[in-house]
């Protein structure tokens, strides 16, 4: 019995510094949900990328005029500092620091427009900063498909390609009257996408893509490159 006891112990030992051997950082890269603590029609996503993070805040509508910003995003060991510079942060830290891009003046970040979070943890799949005072985050695989949407039109509006830069997707929209989705090229299904419709591109070959779309239930399979905006 002493013996099992011994080697499950060196199991978890194992598992336990594996788990903290990640830094935080690494931890919190993705897509991640605000969890309201009040009853709200709005909803509120992060997109964390290195320590670059676009805010995303919108309601359940097809408006382009929602809430988006870009952030920095890291950690710090003080904060009682007046001035530091974006080679300061750190992966890991005591103190998780957040700031909006447009605030960041040659590299350097002012601690008067800063929000500092004094503790960040992860349970189960969600984020926790200042122990929830602060924010509370779930962590999602994929964005749901009119936040995909609406990122996709309003980067076209500002002529940047947000879910590439953030998620490195590749993410298009049907512009023909009507394009016939393929089990596998040349192997044409009852389903079709009509022009408007936003796809995933998971892969090209010889004029034909492989793509997601989520309409009322994921559906993947092929379709004509031809019918796509290049």
């Amino acid at each position: 019995m002493k013996k099992t006891i011994t080697i499950l112990g060196l199991v978890l030992g194992v598992a336990w510094n594996t788990l903290f051997a990640q830094t935080k950082q690494e931890q919190f890269q993705g897509i991640w949900r605000n969890v309201p603590h009040i009853e709200t029609q709005e909803q509120l996503f992060k997109i964390i990328n290195g320590i670059n993070g676009l805010a995303i805040s919108h309601l359940n509508e097809d408006n382009l005029d929602f809430y988006l910003n870009e952030n920095i995003e890291g950690f710090v060991d003080t904060n009682s500092f007046d001035v530091i510079t974006l080679d300061s942060l750190h992966t890991n830290g005591k103190y998780y620091l957040f700031i909006s891009k447009k605030n960041v003046k040659n590299g350097r970040i002012n601690r008067i427009e800063c929000v500092i979070g004094s503790d960040l943890y992860f349970e189960d799949d969600n984020l926790i900063i200042e122990g929830g005072r602060l924010s509370e985050y779930t962590h999602l695989e994929r964005l749901p498909s009119l936040t995909l949407r609406l990122l996709y039109k309003r980067g076209k509006k500002d002529n940047r390609n947000y879910l590439k830069e953030y998620l490195n997707i590749d993410v298009t929209e049907v512009v023909s009257s009507k394009s016939p989705i393929y089990a596998e090229p040349d192997k044409p299904t009852k389903m079709y996408l009509i022009k408007g419709d936003i796809v995933t591109v998971l892969e090209e070959k010889d004029g034909w893509l492989r793509i997601e779309y989520e309409g009322k239930k994921m559906i993947t399979g092929w379709i004509k490159k031809e019918d796509i905006r290049e």
